[in-house]
């Protein structure tokens, strides 16, 4: 594997779809879920400064790699306003649309969030609140909501912030973090690459380190961009997935992390 492997060459070479797969432990959560920024919506201060600690650690950006990481995209902020969303009205949940202003339209619309129904409200409070021993959230069994696993994983990291690299890699090894390191893996991922309407990406970081131009709706492509293979790239080369895996084991950490149980 080529030593000058980056995060970057990865990304481009499979696709953050894929990459969610390669990384993926058996409890990471594949499924992208929405974000939007704002400070403090449900974390504490101390407890945003953790996740903070804990999201730099997995997705570094300088100088431990060349791009910009979960810090400079803003994840920590992202994943506590969805933990939050319902302190917004309407929820930060679903963006609107049909477009964003970065690609001809006069105004975002997907900034313009859009209200639910009650169905889809009680579905969002169970997720993100759990079902709280309420008869109206248990028809499927008891839920632990994210709220909750974001407050139990945090305080067993407390002492994240401040702490020198290879303690905190010794935090995030170890057993009983396993499944909340998966978990904010996988957000991170989600909201460094997302629409920023969902409040990660700050700044287009995540699109513009990976080349990728984002939406292009309403100007869309002119013909010739259809029809014709774009140029390729440095690091554009699609990757297989035992040399994305090792080489993603140098950017993010919580691949290598956790010991996989005996017996696996």
């Amino acid at each position: 594997m080529p030593g000058d492997l980056t995060r970057r060459d990865v990304v481009r070479g499979l696709g953050v779809g894929a990459l969610l797969t390669v990384v993926a432990p058996a409890t990471l959560r594949a499924a992208l879920r929405p974000r939007a920024a704002a400070a403090d919506r449900f974390l504490t201060a101390a407890e945003l400064d953790t996740l903070r600690a804990v999201t730099g650690r997995l997705l570094p950006g300088p100088p431990d790699d060349p791009d910009p990481g979960a810090v400079d995209a803003g994840c920590a902020e992202a994943i506590d306003a969805l933990l939050g969303a319902f302190t917004f009205d309407p929820p930060l949940i679903h963006a609107g649309g049909p477009f964003s202003n970065r690609a001809g339209a006069h105004r975002d619309d997907m900034a313009r969030f859009v209200p639910m129904d009650a169905l889809v409200e009680l579905g969002w409070r169970i997720r993100l609140e759990g079902s709280q021993g309420k008869p109206e959230r248990s028809f499927a069994g008891a839920v632990v909501g994210l709220q909750q696993q974001y407050r139990d994983g945090l305080a067993r990291l407390a002492g994240m912030v401040g702490a020198a690299a290879d303690a905190q890699d010794a935090m995030l090894r170890a057993p009983d973090v396993a499944e909340f390191v998966a978990l904010v893996l996988s957000d991170s991922l989600d909201v460094l690459y997302g629409p920023p309407e969902y409040g990660g990406n700050r700044g287009l970081v995540g699109w513009t380190a990976t080349g990728w131009p984002g939406d292009v709706q309403p100007r869309g492509y002119t013909a010739a961009q259809v029809s014709t293979l774009d140029a390729r790239s440095p690091g554009a080369t699609p990757l297989d997935a035992t040399t994305a895996r090792a080489a993603l084991t140098r950017y993010l950490i919580g691949i290598t992390l956790v010991d996989p149980p005996d017996g696996t």
